[in-house]
């Protein structure tokens, strides 16, 4: 299901949205977080073409990451923010690129739909949890999974208030999830996958960090079948 936009945080951020704009016109420097997934992906070697299956894409800047290492990969991406796509597609449009490579869906709409690697950055921590969106991956039949999130020991479920977000936005309510590094394994091992590399996040060196007042701790996970 694609959430209300009306009660979407993400479309409840101006400043959020400004700031993805310009990372879809490749106005602002790369993204760390981008940057570091890229890399994990180039040193995955896929054959050219493959699909890059980006989920919560906002407004698809990481077709930028993948083209500063000259990767010929098949980028799509996907959101169920409607004017984080809008913007993409524009920024796309007037690139040169293809704007049909992003899509206003969510991870349940993914039926038929095939890829060879599916990108989580920054996104599982925001749902309910983890277990329904890396279902649906899985059915792409992607053979990796590239996952950057909060992870932990315990997993903690956390509803409260962004706090950050447009004026009279701010009792507007989200996510704000760590994983347990186990239960994520213990389930992708269920779907297949054997291959589990834990990676130290890059920027903020495994140390804590706040986000929205709410204490993070990046790490990436690589998932293999």
């Amino acid at each position: 299901m694609i959430p209300n936009p009306r009660l979407n945080i993400w479309e409840s951020s101006s400043s959020l949205k400004k700031l993805c704009e310009a990372r879809a016109f490749g106005r602002e420097p790369e993204m760390d977080a981008a940057g570091q997934a890229a890399d994990i992906v180039k040193d995955l070697n896929l054959p050219p073409k493959s699909v890059i299956l980006d989920v919560g894409c906002g407004a698809g800047h990481f077709i930028h990451s993948l083209a500063r290492r000259g990767l010929d990969l098949d980028y799509r991406g996907l959101d169920h923010s409607p004017s984080y796509v809008e913007i993409g597609k524009k920024a796309y449009a007037e690139l040169g690129l293809d704007p049909e490579r992003l899509f206003r869906e969510s991870v349940d709409d993914l039926e038929g739909f095939r890829a060879d690697l599916v990108l989580f950055v920054n996104v599982l921590s925001f749902n309910p949890d983890f277990r329904r969106p890396l279902f649906r991956a899985s059915e792409t039949g992607a053979a990796y999974l590239v996952i950057r999130d909060n992870f932990s020991d315990k997993t903690t479920v956390r509803w409260e208030p962004d706090g950050f977000l447009d004026e009279g936005k701010n009792h507007l309510m989200g996510y704000w999830n760590e994983w347990s590094r186990t239960e994520m394994t213990d389930f992708l091992s269920s779907l297949g996958y054997s291959g589990f590399t834990f990676v130290t996040d890059r920027r903020t060196g495994g140390l804590p960090e706040t986000v929205v007042g709410k204490p993070y701790r990046w790490e990436f996970l690589l998932a293999e079948r």
